[in-house]
C-alpha cells in the first residue's frame, strides 16, 4: 500500500477566497425539533440520510469581498460538498470509507463526503504537540505533525481521530488531491504533512 503514494496533504477550504455552504434555516429547524443534529463524526449516515438543503453562507462582512463559488465547497467546518459539474468524478468507488450523500442547492444536486471511521496514522513518537500552560493547545494542537505512511489505509480521503476535524488525502492515483489537480477543481487548499 505504501508504494501507491509518496505524499500526504491536509485538506481545507479558503474562506477568504471561496464561499462556504451551510444548512438552510429550514434544515436547521428540523434538526433541532427532531433532536438529530448533523454530525460528520466518523459514523455512517447512509441509512438515515435524506437530501439536505444547503445555501451559500453569506455574512454581511463577506458580501463585499467578491468571494468565488467553488467546485468543491466546505459545508461549514464539517465536510466537503462537490458541485454537479465534478460529482461524476467521485461516483465510481471513490473510497471504501466514503459515503456520498445528496445535498440540494437551489435545485442542483451536490454531493457531500462523509468519511466513515479514522485511520490511526499519527506518529506519536515524532509528532510534537503544542503545549500552552502545561496543557495541549485547543487552537493549534501541533508544532509538528508526522504520520506513519504504512498506517494510512484510505488513500483517497481520511481523518485521524487524534487530530480533530481535519481531513487528509494522498497523492495516490484516485485521491482527492490527484482528482482536483488533474481536473482543475477549485475550492480546496492542500498543505503537505510529513510522513515516515
Amino acid at each position: 500500500m505504501t508504494d501507491k503514494f509518496n505524499k500526504v496533504f491536509s485538506v481545507s477550504v479558503d474562506p477568504d477566497e471561496f464561499l462556504l455552504l451551510n444548512e438552510t434555516g429550514f434544515e436547521q429547524a428540523i434538526q433541532l425539533t427532531e433532536g438529530q443534529l448533523l454530525l460528520f463524526d466518523g459514523s455512517s449516515m447512509k441509512e438515515s440520510w435524506r437530501t439536505l438543503g444547503v445555501d451559500w453562507l453569506l455574512e454581511p462582512s463577506a458580501v463585499n469581498q467578491n468571494l468565488s463559488k467553488p467546485d468543491i465547497a466546505g459545508l461549514g467546518a464539517s465536510t466537503f460538498v462537490v458541485s454537479p459539474k465534478f460529482s461524476h468524478l467521485f461516483l465510481n468507488n471513490f473510497g471504501k470509507n466514503i459515503e456520498l450523500l445528496v445535498c440540494n442547492l437551489d435545485g442542483e444536486q451536490w454531493i457531500a463526503f462523509n468519511v466513515v471511521g479514522f485511520d490511526k496514522a499519527l506518529n506519536e513518537d515524532l509528532t510534537i504537540r503544542n503545549m500552552r500552560n502545561g496543557k495541549p493547545s485547543r487552537v493549534r494542537k501541533f508544532k509538528k505533525m508526522v504520520f506513519t505512511k504504512s498506517a494510512i489505509e484510505n488513500l483517497e480521503l481520511f481523518r485521524v481521530r487524534e487530530v480533530g476535524l481535519q481531513y487528509f488525502t494522498t497523492d495516490a492515483e484516485n485521491s482527492l488531491y490527484t482528482f482536483t489537480k488533474k481536473h482543475n477543481v477549485k475550492g480546496l487548499h492542500f498543505n503537505e504533512v510529513e510522513v515516515v
